[in-house]
Formats: structure tokens, C-alpha cells, sequence
């Protein structure tokens, strides 16, 4: 008998170790399903192009243009420089502020001497219209806003130069909280409440150029300098089994 209930309380421990093992690292997500076609909301492998692959619509690049991706192969990744001129990059909404979403993109930096703008609403980063900010900083951390309170959370320095990496952004209201992992590995977790849909009369959000106010008729611009590829936007929070498939996806 009592070997009969060491067997049962065995298999007990085992089956709670599974589940706790089982859970989703960043949030307890336990779902282990895998759909990376399930709530895309706009899709560029910037394979040669600037197509959205879930739209089929050409967004224009201004002044960036096409190199080699994390496999060497030419032509397959977003470039984008400092130029001097008034902008490049793209007109396109991270979807941060609003309730529930996940981004993820690979980058690879030239260089860390000054701010990498990703997607920054309108022309500012530091004036009246900062919300909905994400951008590197030149001490190799990545700092997210997406209201108008002072809350900016910031990861550690885990943002290397001229070295391709996969970063996922997401954030759920319902949740309360807004993850960033980078290849794969949670590196900031802070509190998320937020529904702070941008508004469509405003200047649309830009990705790979922003403008510093710094006084009356006074600025200067920031570009991001390096290589972005495969951009992917969720209206929904990716689970670690998608995070994971996408990495992998990606290296096959």
C-alpha cells in the first residue's frame, strides 16, 4: 500500500513539474500553440522590396535601401544611414500604447555613438508629441513610452553593434505588464496599462528617424544606422512558442 501511494504522489510531483515547466517563461502563458499568420497586422521580409505582406501594399523607404541579411544574402534587409537629409525609413505604427500587441524585427547597428530611433511618433522625441517611443540608446540599452506620464522603462545593455539580433516587443493591458526579449530571452518586464490609440489626424509614427526639438526653430536629427529585417506586428501578445518559432524560422 504505502508504494502503491509513493507511485501516486510520484506521478502527482511529475505532472505539477510538467505544468510549471510548461508555463510561458514571460507571463505564465501556458498555451503552447504556434500560429504566426494569427492576428498579423502588417508583415516585411523586405525581401528585395518594401511589401506588406499581409496588405500587399508597397510602403515608400524614402531614402534607405537594400544589404545583406543575418544569412549574407544581398538585398534582403531594410539599410538605413545617416544621411543628412530631412528623413528615411518608413511611415509605419509600432502599435505600442494601444491595448494588446507584440512586435518583432531582427536589427544588426553599425555603430552605438548616438540614439537609434526605431518607431518614434511624429518628428519628436523629447517635445509635446512623445508618446509611443522606442529607440536605442548609445549605452547599449533600449528605452520604450507609450504615455505621457513619466514612465520609461529601459532594458539593460543588451543591445550589441555590427551583430544581428531578434527583438520582440509586447504588452497587454489585460495583463498588466510589457515584456522585451531579446533572441529569446526576457530582458525588461514593467506594469502596462494603456489603450492610447494613436490618433489618425495626427502626424503618422516614423521607424528609423527622428527629429530632437531642442528650442525655437532649433533641432537636430536622429537616424537609425544599420540593417532592420523581417518586421512583424501583432495585435495580440505573442506566446514564447511563437517568440521561439519565429528565431528558428529564421535560421533554417
Amino acid at each position: 500500500m504505502k508504494s502503491y501511494r509513493y507511485f501516486v504522489w510520484l506521478l502527482n510531483v511529475l505532472f505539477v513539474a510538467l505544468l510549471i515547466n510548461s508555463c510561458d517563461k514571460g507571463n505564465g502563458d501556458m498555451d503552447p500553440v504556434v500560429d504566426l499568420d494569427s492576428g498579423l497586422v502588417y508583415y516585411f521580409p523586405f525581401s528585395g522590396n518594401s511589401i506588406d505582406q499581409v496588405s500587399d501594399e508597397t510602403y515608400d523607404i524614402k531614402e534607405a535601401t537594400f544589404g545583406t541579411d543575418r544569412f549574407n544574402v544581398p538585398n534582403k534587409a531594410l539599410k538605413m544611414i545617416n544621411n543628412g537629409l530631412s528623413e528615411q525609413g518608413m511611415d509605419m505604427g509600432a502599435g505600442l500604447g494601444e491595448a494588446e500587441g507584440s512586435l518583432a524585427f531582427w536589427i544588426n547597428l553599425d555603430d552605438l555613438e548616438k540614439l537609434h530611433p526605431l518607431f518614434i511618433k511624429a518628428y519628436f522625441h523629447n517635445f509635446s508629441a512623445r508618446e509611443y517611443n522606442m529607440y536605442i540608446n548609445p549605452d547599449s540599452t533600449m528605452t520604450l513610452y507609450w504615455t505621457n506620464e513619466d514612465i520609461w522603462p529601459t532594458t539593460p545593455k543588451v543591445i550589441k553593434c555590427q551583430q544581428w539580433q531578434h527583438i520582440v516587443v509586447r504588452w497587454s493591458k489585460n495583463k498588466s505588464v510589457l515584456e522585451v526579449l531579446v533572441d529569446g530571452n526576457v530582458v525588461l518586464t514593467n506594469n502596462y496599462q494603456s489603450d492610447r490609440i494613436l490618433d489618425p489626424q495626427e502626424p503618422p509614427q516614423k521607424m528609423g528617424y527622428s527629429y530632437n526639438y531642442e528650442g525655437s526653430h532649433t533641432g537636430s536629427s536622429n537616424y537609425f544606422r544599420g540593417r532592420i529585417d523581417e518586421i512583424r506586428r501583432y495585435n495580440r501578445w505573442l506566446r514564447d512558442a511563437e517568440v521561439d518559432a519565429l528565431i528558428d524560422q529564421n535560421q533554417t
